[in-house]
């Protein structure tokens, strides 16, 4: 005879609850309750394990709950788990094999309304195992259901999945469905959309913000814009910097589809060109690779711009700054009170890393600012960003991208399938790939350019007076595509402005 267990714990698990429910996990908690009364098992309150929305079928998906149940098992705290079907709590073999590793000479004891399960017995074990592969195949027979409906619905030009948040810019109500709150725990009632159908209101702003950014607008100026004309999320909230870099690099704002890594038509028009949208996505890599960090808001001109002498030169740690305070490739200058927080009479820009340097922020914004107006009113830039837009190609790199990159991705679907063929040399095969992903990197960094040189065509002859209204970012922007900025060290006093002082570096188009 079974001796009876003296502590019993009880374990829960709900696979997905997208909302945060834990209503169906309570509900198998006070299940397991009865059928523990009727036992007459006494459950240990300490020991009611819960995981919620966790997978059991998935072999890296963590299981809190599940972990922590093992070990009340491991160091004796319970002696029988009660759970309410056996795939509640084992969906794959190894889970199994790792219980009853734990559970071995304990007698532990699994219970559900389906049964009870000895661990000490061969022949509840062989029944447990027979009943985990069940379950595993049961799991990877849904996952291969659930594949399929996605790769048919992207056929189709459809999201992979239904439901879920509405996106920004697409989804007009069709009806209602029910859910529940995750805060208050009630039921209600909640609208469904159809997003393949656009919201005109919401497509001008995405419009609206990407001819901005495009034109040299940062990311941070973008999202001030949109709350202040009122724009607001799909959910009803201010935009922020991460809610607009979602809405940008989202392929459904093109009209496309991601799916295994590559790119489809989607059944409904994109807010943006596909050349538009890769040129956005070229400005977040380039700004990615130039600013990890973006920043507060722009107040000065030359704040991350303009560079310290000491710092600018490429390389590891300079040995001019300073007890090695400068660790990296450049450093670009901060503004700070020239009087100290009190006496705000001035303003500086310093060299934050080295404290080598200090400029006068008016005097050098001025500066600065007529060198670049005298640059952009000229002839001999005009002639060169004629030039440099012949031969940048524009439209045409964004065509090329796609084509090269559904190239790859067809060789990469023959090489998988020649895999394990003989005569397949895998070094020139890796080879054939790389090389696609050179010449895509090669046109990315091309079609960046090209939205710099759009840029400065359109604000070519400007006067003193249309580059004031320019905002500040836009005016930030064009001095650094012009300009590189180094701030020298001087021997001047008092008033005035030693224009020797700062290098200005043409920089290439």
């Amino acid at each position: 005879m079974m001796k009876r267990p003296t502590r019993a714990g009880i374990y829960c698990r709900l696979s997905y609850a997208p909302d945060g429910s834990v209503e169906k996990v309570e509900r198998q908690e006070a299940d397991c309750r009865e059928l523990a009364a009727r036992m007459s098992w006494p459950v240990s309150d300490r020991h009611v394990f819960q995981d919620n929305s966790r997978s059991a079928w998935q072999r890296a998906r963590k299981r809190p709950a599940w972990d922590a149940m093992l070990t009340a098992i491991e160091v004796g705290e319970i002696d029988a788990v009660i759970v309410y079907h056996g795939d509640r709590l084992i969906r794959q073999p190894f889970d199994l094999e790792k219980l009853i590793s734990i559970a071995d000479r304990k007698g532990l004891r699994i219970a559900s309304p389906s049964g009870t399960r000895n661990l000490d017995s061969a022949d509840d074990r062989y029944i447990l195992r027979i009943e985990a592969a069940g379950a595993c195949r049961e799991s990877d027979n849904i996952s291969r259901r659930v594949t399929r409906g996605v790769k048919s619905r992207v056929a189709k030009g459809l999201p992979g999945t239904a439901g879920g948040k509405r996106p920004y810019g697409w989804g007009v109500e069709t009806g209602t469905r029910m859910k529940t709150d995750r805060t208050t725990g009630e039921t209600i009632t909640v609208p469904v959309y159809d997003t393949t159908l656009p919201r005109p209101e919401e497509i001008k702003f995405i419009r609206g913000g990407a001819e901005r950014q495009l034109a040299g607008m940062s990311q941070g100026g973008v999202v001030r814009w949109l709350n202040s004309s009122g724009a607001r999320t799909s959910e009803g909230n201010p935009w922020t910097a991460k809610s607009w870099r979602n809405v940008m690099l989202n392929p459904r704002t093109a009209g496309l589809i991601e799916h295994d890594g590559a790119l489809h038509p989607a059944t409904w028009d994109g807010a943006l060109s596909v050349e538009a949208w890769e040129a956005i996505r070229a400005l977040y890599r380039q700004s990615a690779s130039e600013s990890p960090y973006a920043g507060r808001e722009r107040r000065h001109l030359l704040t991350g711009v303009a560079e310290c002498y000491r710092c600018h030169k490429s390389g590891p740690r300079s040995a001019e700054c300073g007890e090695g305070k400068c660790a990296g490739p450049h450093h670009t200058v901060r503004c700070k009170p020239s009087g100290g927080r009190n006496r705000k009479v001035s303003r500086l820009y310093y060299c934050p890393s080295c404290r080598g340097v200090g400029r006068n922020v008016a005097l050098l914004d001025a500066y600065v600012e007529g060198r670049v107006l005298r640059l952009l009113q000229s002839e001999q830039l005009a002639a060169e960003l004629d030039r440099a837009i012949s031969s940048a190609g524009g439209a045409e790199l964004q065509t090329q991208i796609t084509a090269l990159e559904q190239r790859r991705e067809t060789t990469r679907k023959e090489l998988e399938a020649l895999a394990d063929h003989p005569d397949v040399d895998v070094t020139l095969a890796m080879l054939s790939l790389s090389s696609f992903d050179r010449k895509i990197a090669e046109l990315q960094a091309q079609a960046a350019l090209s939205a710099k040189l759009r840029r400065l065509t359109r604000l070519t002859g400007l006067s003193r007076e249309d580059w004031s209204t320019q905002p500040i970012d836009v005016r930030a922007t064009v001095v650094k595509d012009l300009y590189r900025v180094v701030i020298l060290p001087t021997a001047m006093r008092g008033p005035g402005f030693d224009t020797s002082s700062v290098r200005l570096e043409r920089r290439p188009l």
